[in-house]
């Protein structure tokens, strides 16, 4: 199952939620609403020029 980043539109925290489909309905585990928004993630956006690492691939130091 995937993880998201969620906003809630009630009490405007954050969170992440492992959810079986894109389309699931999440309620904010702080206040309960089901007024929550996925979120773009920061991780999955980032840009990797001339970084190594988060990949699965062994590093090859070694």
């Amino acid at each position: 199952m995937p993880i998201f980043e969620f906003i809630c539109s009630k009490c405007e925290e954050q969170f992440e939620e492992l959810v079986s489909s894109a389309d699931s309905k999440v309620k904010c585990p702080f206040c309960g609403s089901a007024r929550t928004e996925k979120q773009f993630s920061a991780f999955s956006s980032s840009s990797s020029s001339g970084s190594h690492g988060g990949g699965c691939a062994p590093s090859g130091g070694g």
